[in-house]
């Protein structure tokens, strides 16, 4: 699997080799071991506009992913985008690293390359267990406030 991180904002630090080691841990727990995928965090403003322009949402957001092969294929090619600036906010906010808002962000991501939407309320509330079981099988640190509908 090849795996590109880019950092192409400024105001939260990216550990680019934690996150490679991350992501390949997490594609290889969700059998995902041929292909290409590449990680950029941005700002704000830069989501924003990739929202805008092929979401037709207003705003900022977390994470936005770009499928480039058909779920359930062996060979994926993705493109996720993350905002680092936001990661931060929500981290901040809930008393938590940054770091693990972001893992949070990349499972999700990842999981949507598996096929598992969240635009339903019983879709999002089991993407929320997927990514509950992802983080925990890799024995990752747990974000506050966000698993309660599912440990509830």
């Amino acid at each position: 699997m090849i795996i590109e991180i880019s950092n192409r904002q400024s105001e939260v630090p990216i550990k680019i080799a934690h996150f490679e080691k991350l992501v390949q841990r997490m594609l290889a727990y969700l059998n995902m071991t041929e292909g290409e995928i590449s990680v950029a965090f941005v700002d704000n403003q830069a989501i924003a506009e990739l929202n805008w322009e092929f979401l037709e949402h207003e705003g900022p957001t977390d994470i936005i992913t770009f499928p480039l092969s058909d779920p359930g294929l062996q060979i994926l090619e993705a493109e996720l985008v993350i905002s680092a600036p936001w990661a931060a906010e929500v981290a901040a906010r809930n008393g938590d690293q940054v770091d693990n808002e972001l893992a949070l962000y990349l499972a999700h991501g990842l999981l949507h390359l598996t096929g598992q939407d969240d635009i339903e309320p019983d879709d999002a509330l089991e993407m929320r267990r997927r990514e509950l079981q992802l983080l925990k099988a890799l024995e990752l640190a747990i974000p506050r406030n966000r698993f309660e509908s599912v440990e509830g």
